[in-house]
């Protein structure tokens, strides 16, 4: 028997301490972090505002030195108290081991343990408490505990089990998630992809919005050309009638789909339902779709009036023809598969229509800092039970409208399958969901509240950011197994052939942000990355889903290391892979790791059009967002070096010309003046430097599509809510145009032949 001597801090030394020294002790055993070193190497230390304010968002009670002291006795004595862990994530290649908590007079006693697998098999045992490796040791309220650490078999299969441990009079039941030591790998080589904002689609049917139908037909006409993937901005649901809420990054809910991408026309129902045809067939109609279709930017609250009354109408439609409401009887086949969509998405799905039901009914009028009253945020209060049986009808139509995007999306996805795609879609999930969005009041204890997610400044966000999404509380996450967190993961895996998590390196820590506090006073905080990553490999192995973790910035190796144990592709944009230690030359294409997505940009970076003329810095200029006039130099400085660069490595790749031959120079030719001083890029040199992206290593290529259609401004400026059109712009071609559009044809068989 092995046994570890106690390693738990004496008391004397905790009382020793000053009330500033516990609050920091305090805070790194939450797992918030002493400070950080921002982009410049600059050292931030963990301030006393910010440590109380996040240890109370913990509800960590540090109003007093006393308060102080208990919270870090509890803090230490707390693992004692319990017998066996919540939970106990195993993968592949690891002993499964659970950590006991046993007292010393039970050595005699027998274990028994029996494991009720997810696929009804049973695994059983038992053991004597003497016979188990002793971790550690501590006596409390004169109790001899000993941690003791049971090693189980390791046949069960991937899955959620249960374990039920049993010793005298101790009985737990440990949720036990078996995993694969890797996420899956669908791809095999090198393959490529579009990657589309899906609102900004335009063509000659949709409603001045991109929709399924829209993408549909995108997943045809590239699959034609090779591509095995078309990329999409988060499909998140938003606030369906609060329409100004667009960013797709903020949304109300990251487990249920935004409505408005919804294709009208192919709803089943709208064939049937003459008031619905007649609504949007009449002239009017028409002309302010028409005008919708027109516009420059997606009018969301012009698109949303259009489309809200003929989802009323045919929800109307199919509640009398096939689904009875009041009696929740199915009327025929079509009404059955209602019902069975809502069993199967069960209480997720009912919880997220009660707060769209709440949302529409306090939306507009309850202005007091909370979604709704007080009474309303407890599902089991007299106010909420008669709040949901007074408004069943309007439940059932929030319940309707997601059956309807499920069915549209998954014939997305069958479509891409059918037509030859290996991977299909790639969807993205954002890093949190809004404060006041259905995710967070739905389910409320497993956030951080008065608490915001947030970024250290840089280069790109001077001032730093702070997004107003509540962080999840690690604590929670494992009390309850981490429920929420495979839920989120499930929903958007379900469609996706790819997933890229956004921020990844949150699954490692979160920078918090204190309610109402500038990005200056965050912080980091942990969470346990392993487990997380490894439950990722899981639903990645069921879903059969490709990962891709969005880890640009500052990124610790710790991060980079885990990502590549768990085969989770980094993302690579083009912009950013330099030799940074050397030169600051571009790399080349071999360089690349073979683990990665590569890109040329993202939505939150300009285009290479903007990149090249320097529109981004001159957006940045009007807006004010330089520190000095000094760094804005630099930053031009550095844009006019990169233009060469890029034509450096170009010319290396033979993508490029060397020379002027009639010249006899080496350095220039002719237009390469105007180019290096950032004149707009001919298709020519788009077209090469995507070539020199598909010549990388990396097993995916991710194409942009404004790049493809010569578009110079960004999706999003980091930094701006409403001084710029952000996840407005519309592309300025109609998606019937793509295939005689020749710059498109061009790359898109360039791409191919490279890849």
């Amino acid at each position: 028997m092995r046994t570890t001597r106690p390693t738990s801090r004496p008391t004397s030394r905790r009382e020793s301490l000053n009330a500033h020294g516990m609050l920091l002790e305090l805070a790194q055993r939450h797992g918030i972090e002493a400070g950080y070193h921002d982009i410049w190497g600059i050292w931030h230390a963990l301030s006393t505002h910010t440590a109380q304010a996040l240890l109370g968002a913990l509800g960590v009670d540090t109003s007093s030195e006393e308060k102080l002291v208990q919270a870090l006795a509890d803090c230490e004595e707390r693992p004692w108290r319990e017998f066996a862990p919540r939970v106990v994530v195993n993968r592949d290649e690891q002993p499964c081991e659970v950590m006991l908590t046993i007292n010393a007079c039970h050595d005699q006693r027998i274990v028994h343990w029996r494991i009720e697998c997810e696929d009804d098999a049973l695994l059983s045992g038992e053991q004597q408490c003497a016979q188990l490796d002793v971790h550690d040791e501590r006596v409390l309220n004169g109790a001899t505990l000993r941690r003791r650490r049971l090693v189980l078999p390791g046949e069960s299969s991937h899955g959620y089990h249960r374990l039920h441990i049993e010793i005298a009079d101790h009985k737990a039941i440990v949720a036990l998630i078996r995993t694969p030591a890797r996420c899956t790998d669908v791809v095999d080589e090198r393959v490529w992809g579009l990657c589309v904002q899906l609102y900004g689609l335009r063509s000659t049917s949709n409603w001045g919005i991109g929709d399924f139908d829209d993408l549909r037909l995108a997943i045809q006409i590239f699959a034609s050309r090779g591509a095995d993937f078309i990329g999409l901005n988060p499909l998140h649901a938003l606030y369906l009638d609060t329409p100004t809420h667009i960013s797709p990054y903020s949304p109300s809910s990251r487990e249920h789909t935004n409505a408005l991408y919804l294709h009208i026309e192919s709803m089943a129902d709208y064939a049937d339902c003459e008031p619905a045809r007649t609504m949007v067939e009449a002239v009017e109609f028409q002309a302010t779709l028409t005008s919708l279709r027109q516009c420059e930017l997606v009018d969301y609250v012009g698109v949303a009036a259009c489309k809200r009354p003929v989802f009323e109408c045919l929800f109307e439609y199919f509640a009398h023809a096939h689904f009875d409401i009041d009696t929740g009887k199915t009327r025929t086949a079509r009404g059955h598969e209602f019902a069975m969509f809502c069993d199967v998405r069960g209480e997720d799905l009912h919880r997220f229509a009660v707060y769209e039901a709440l949302h529409e009914h306090f939306g507009h009028r309850h202005t007091d800092g909370q979604a709704w009253p007080v009474e309303y945020g407890d599902s089991e209060s007299l106010a909420m039970t008669q709040f949901v049986a007074s408004h069943t009808r309007r439940i059932a139509y929030f319940q309707y409208l997601q059956w309807q995007c499920e069915t549209q999306l998954t014939n997305c996805r069958e479509h891409a399958i059918s037509v030859g795609m290996r991977i299909g879609l790639y969807l993205d999930l954002a890093v949190g969901s809004d404060g006041r969005g259905a995710d967070v009041c739905s389910e409320p204890e497993y956030y951080a509240a008065r608490v915001s997610i947030g970024a250290p400044a840089d280069d790109f966000a001077l001032q730093g950011q702070v997004w107003g999404l509540p962080p999840l509380r690690a604590d929670r996450l494992c009390d309850s197994a981490y429920e929420p967190f495979i839920r989120c993961l499930r929903a958007n895996m379900r469609h996706a052939g790819a997933l890229r998590i956004d921020h990844v390196l949150g699954l490692l820590r979160l920078f918090w942000v204190p309610g109402g506090g500038a990005a200056v006073d965050g912080a980091y905080v942990h969470y346990p990355v392993d487990d997380l990553l490894a439950i990722t490999a899981l639903e990645s192995e069921r879903a059969q889903c490709v990962v891709v973790g969005e880890d640009l910035g500052t990124v610790p190796d710790a991060m980079r290391e885990a990502l590549a144990r768990f085969a989770v592709l980094s993302y690579r944009v083009f912009y950013f892979e330099k030799h940074w230690h050397g030169d600051h030359s571009f790399r080349a294409p071999q360089h690349y790791p073979r683990e990665a997505l590569v890109t040329l940009t993202t939505h939150d970076l300009p285009t290479i059009i903007g990149y090249w003329t320097g529109r981004d810095l001159d957006v940045r200029h009007s807006l004010g967002l330089f520190s000095s006039e000094q760094f804005e130099a630099e930053q031009r400085a550095t844009r006019a070096l990169d233009r060469a660069r890029i034509l450096g490595v170009l010319r290396d790749e033979d993508l490029w010309p060397r020379r002027d031959e009639t010249r006899g120079s080496a350095l220039f030719l002719p237009g390469d003046k105007e180019l290096l001083a950032g004149a707009p890029p001919p298709r020519a040199l788009v077209e090469a430097i995507y070539r020199l992206l598909a010549r990388c290593n990396s097993l995916l290529l991710s194409v942009q599509m404004e790049d493809a259609l010569g578009v110079a401004a960004q999706v999003n400026v980091p930094g701006t809510v409403t001084e710029q059109p952000n996840w407005q712009r519309k592309l300025p071609l109609d998606i019937e145009q793509w295939q005689q559009h020749a710059g498109l044809t061009s790359l898109c068989a360039a791409i191919a032949a490279e890849r």
